[in-house]
Order: C-alpha cells, then sequence, then structure tokens
C-alpha cells in the first residue's frame, strides 16, 4: 500500500504540472488546491465511530496521506463527509448495513431482488464521486463486495450498478492517474479502455461485455483525431447497441469529436430509452444551432412520454431559442 501511495503521488504531481488543459477533470478543492488536505487519525476515527463503521483500508490510506475530496473522475471527489443527493437522515444507521451484492455474484438477478426488497438498496456504500445528475461512483463500505467501488444511476433502479474491475480505492484511483500523462484522457472519466483506437473499435464492435464496450466508447473520447473506422463504429452502436450506457456514450463522443454529429445525434431523439433520448438533445444543442435542419424532431419531444424528456426539453429548447 506505501507503495500505491507512493507512485500517486508522483504521478498526481506529474499530471498537474501538464500544461494541457482538461475541463472539469481537475476539479479545485477549498483555496484552489488540486485535492482537499489530509485528514488526521483523530478526524477519520472520529467518523467512523458517528457511523459505527470501519472505512476500508485503501480508501482510509488515502484519505489519510494523500488527500479529501477534489482532483478525481467526472466531477471530481466528495470530501468523507460531503453527501450531496444521498445526504440522508438516517444516514449513521445506514453505512452499517451490508451492501447485498458480490461482484462474483450474477448482478442482474440480484440487483433485481434487492431492489424489490429493500428500501434502501444502497445501504452500506458511501458515495465517494458525483459524475452529474443522479449518477454517482460509490464506495462498499459494509458487505461482501467491501472496498469495490461502482457507478450507480439513484434515479432509476431497473438499471443495475456497474463494479469497478479494480480490487480498492488505491487501485482505482491510480489507473485513473494512469490516464492523464499522455494527455488521451476524456473530460470525464468512468471506466477508460486500454488499447489503440483499432483495438477499441473491434471493443465496442464485438465485444460480449457491456462494460468492454461502454469503456471502448467512453475512451475512444479522447482520442485526437477520432479516425472514420472509429466514427462508424461509434455511429454503429449508437443506432443499434442493446444497452443504453454504450449508446449514450456513443453520443457524447460523437458530439465531443464528430463535426458532423448533429444527423446521427437527431436520429438518436427517436431512441427508445428515454435517458438516451434526453441526452442526445443536449448534445445536438451543443454541436449546432441548425434549427430549420433539426428543430421539428427536437420539439417533438416536448410531447414525449416521459415527463423528464418534456422538462429537459422545454428548458433546453427555450434557451437554444428553438421553441415555438
Amino acid at each position: 500500500m506505501d507503495d500505491t501511495v507512493a507512485h500517486i503521488h508522483a504521478k498526481l504531481s506529474a499530471a498537474c504540472s501538464e500544461p494541457v488543459p482538461r475541463p472539469r477533470t481537475f476539479v479545485r478543492a477549498p483555496g484552489g488546491r488540486r485535492l482537499g488536505l489530509p485528514l488526521s487519525e483523530q478526524r477519520v476515527a472520529a467518523f467512523e465511530a458517528v457511523h459505527g463503521i470501519r472505512l476500508p483500508s485503501a480508501y482510509r490510506t488515502f484519505l489519510c496521506e494523500v488527500g479529501n475530496g477534489g482532483i478525481g473522475p467526472d466531477y471530481g471527489l466528495l470530501p468523507l463527509t460531503r453527501w450531496t443527493v444521498r445526504d440522508i437522515p438516517d444516514a449513521r444507521q445506514r453505512l452499517g448495513q451490508p451492501f447485498g451484492l458480490d461482484p462474483a455474484g450474477c448482478i442482474p438477478e440480484e440487483w433485481a431482488r434487492l431492489s424489490a426488497d429493500q428500501a434502501d438498496p444502497y445501504a452500506g456504500t458511501h458515495p465517494v464521486v458525483h459524475r452529474g445528475c443522479l449518477e454517482m461512483t460509490l464506495l462498499v463500505i459494509t458487505g461482501p463486495a467491501r472496498g469495490r467501488l461502482l457507478d450507480v444511476n439513484l434515479g432509476d433502479l431497473t438499471v443495475p450498478p456497474v463494479f469497478h474491475p479494480q480490487p480498492d480505492f488505491l487501485c482505482w484511483y491510480e489507473h485513473w492517474l494512469d490516464g492523464l500523462p499522455e494527455g488521451r484522457l476524456a473530460p470525464d472519466f468512468s471506466d477508460q479502455s486500454q488499447g489503440s483506437d483499432d483495438e477499441l473499435v473491434d471493443l465496442l464492435a464485438d465485444s460480449d461485455s457491456v462494460c468492454g464496450r461502454r469503456a471502448a466508447a467512453y475512451t475512444l473520447g479522447g482520442r485526437h483525431p477520432l479516425g472514420s473506422r472509429a466514427r462508424d463504429a461509434l455511429l454503429a452502436a449508437l443506432a443499434d447497441d442493446p444497452d443504453r450506457g454504450v449508446r449514450m456514450e456513443a453520443a457524447k463522443t460523437l458530439a465531443d469529436r464528430d463535426a458532423g454529429a448533429a444527423e446521427s445525434l437527431a436520429r438518436a431523439l427517436s431512441d427508445q430509452d428515454h435517458w438516451v433520448r434526453r441526452r442526445a438533445m443536449v448534445y445536438l444543442l451543443q454541436v449546432t444551432d441548425d434549427e430549420p435542419a433539426y428543430g421539428s424532431a427536437a420539439r417533438a419531444l416536448l410531447h414525449d412520454e416521459n415527463p423528464n424528456v418534456r422538462m429537459a426539453a422545454a428548458n433546453l429548447l427555450g434557451r437554444a431559442g428553438w421553441a415555438s
């Protein structure tokens, strides 16, 4: 663990000295620091005593020897006591309850049972990253997956969590840092994938792993330039991939990297999944101001069956001046 902490300090120092701007990725802690100051043993122990738990050792080491909140994936690491959308009155009892999923089990089946049987299926977990909207990265504090991290959508319990492959918090954070020095990291991070552009395209097109395809679509967003083969694979994923997360990642990468993405994003406005339709609307208005070409398709979402899509459409179209 000491070696891992030393590696993290070295890689963090190298990444923070780079002149390449990384919007949203380098979230600053209070006072402009990249990370909040490390916590004392006494402060961490006091938190544990209040909640009746013992933090996983790798996360505890990070808090005491590296920092507390700041630079990290997506919108950055949350400080230990920052609960954001999960700040609930019974948090003291909740952290000590075992989180029921085992990474070695059948996640979809176990999650369907867990989310149906428990009022708070995420009991035993702690938020460490806010990924946007109601999407979070959680750390398992209690239960068979103790110490593991998982990505969740708190707004939709029908979507099973996705475990990160790293065994603990320090390995997970170092894995994120490993993507920084080459300047090939997309502004956000979920689970970056290693490999050349061609290897990522093959993974996106052919992998049976949903996590693998999502990671490939996501990682291609940090590649400059986006090659024609990668673009074709992303277009195919946006249109046909059975997993909505893959389609959403493909939409984002196309919006970020493809100058001609507007047409494909407009088609995604009629996707079968309401999350994809809403994201497609956001990205479409980011890449084009051509109302004559796309305004009609975008305004159709004002009558979408899902109320969240309708509200998002009204807000976005009004700000863009496309609402009639």
